[in-house]
């Protein structure tokens, strides 16, 4: 097997190798370059939860393990300081009255529990969908708390769909959003996320988690909306670890969707969800709106080696090619 078909399968939910033979096949392959191609794709903390899994973490040449052990860690440590600054920021809302729902990473960690490894990516910064008509008076009451720019003031438009970025000491950037997409209207944002929400408990609060249509569908249009970036295995495992969970996803809808105004490239969402659909061992059950929506992502992947094994993978020229 090919380092980058090993890879992938080691990362799919469902219908992979059986264990023994990923294990195997991490003893044999050849690892030059995979810590960086896992560096590109974002996905150090996925790919050691799963070798733990496996019970695999020693099959892999031992420099690579190491490295991706280190990235682990690093994830897991910037994830706990993401944690915190959401229990921060909701109690913040909270005791000014603002009704909040949480969105992207720190909605997907609160999830973990009816979603696999949905806690696995690594989380740079908290974003928090609050009613349009509170967001200027919850985004004051942060400044007001100690949060201060996180960007220079201006970065973000007046119209962007969420406010300008803070922090606070912790240095985890805070997005209060008005809406989930530029396409989406404020109030059919915070109707569908909503509406059959999930309740969690977060450190002595009940925080709002979006129902697992919605969690996949802001997956799937902001992974689009980053263009080149989506293919990514840190988006396409967003959308799979919810699609191969046990909350059940509208499909019906997510159809609907898939031909309105919302996405403006129909085939490359229909190639991302055939992407996504095979790291979670499934596949799409409502027609696609393009023809052949394939895309290989083990021949990607494999492009991808072959760079980065020549380019560092935070080098611009790594994206471009």
């Amino acid at each position: 097997m090919h380092p980058a078909e090993v890879l992938l399968q080691t990362l799919r939910f469902r219908d992979g190798p059986e264990p023994e033979r990923l294990r195997a096949a991490w003893a044999a392959i050849p690892t030059q370059g995979l810590d960086r191609l896992v560096e590109f794709e974002q996905c150090s903390l996925w790919l050691w939860r799963r070798l733990q899994q496996l019970e695999a973490t020693d099959a892999p040449e031992p420099g690579f393990t190491m490295e991706l052990a280190g990235s682990a860690r690093a994830a897991a440590a910037q994830n706990m300081l993401v944690d915190e600054q959401t229990d921060a920021v909701l109690h913040v809302l909270a005791a000014e009255g603002v009704p909040s729902v949480l969105l992207k990473g720190a909605a997907r960690r609160s999830a973990a529990a009816w979603c696999p490894l949905a806690d696995a990516r690594a989380t740079h910064d908290v974003d928090v969908l609050v009613p349009a008509s509170r967001a200027r008076a919850a985004w004051d009451c942060l400044r007001a708390s100690g949060y201060e720019f996180a960007r220079r003031p201006g970065a973000i438009s007046p119209q962007h769909f969420h406010l300008p970025p803070l922090w606070d000491r912790s240095r985890v950037a805070v997005e209060l959003h008005t809406s989930t997409s530029p396409a989406v209207p404020p109030e059919e944002a915070w109707r569908r996320a909503t509406a059959a929400c999930h309740s969690v408990e977060r450190a002595g609060l009940q925080a709002s988690v979006p129902p697992a249509t919605e969690l996949f569908w802001h997956g799937l249009t902001h992974a689009l909306l980053n263009r080149f970036d989506a293919f990514r295995l840190r988006f396409l495992l967003d959308g799979a670890a919810i699609w191969a969970g046990d909350a059940e996803i509208d499909w019906r809808e997510i159809g609907r969707r898939l031909v309105s105004p919302e996405v403006p490239d129909p085939a490359s969402a229909a190639a991302w969800l055939m992407a996504a659909g095979w790291l979670a061992g499934a596949v799409p059950p409502v027609p696609l709106p393009a023809a052949e929506p394939r895309f290989d992502l083990e021949r990607a992947l494999r492009w991808r080696l072959a760079v980065v094994r020549l380019f560092p993978p935070h080098r611009r020229v790594v994206k471009l090619l």
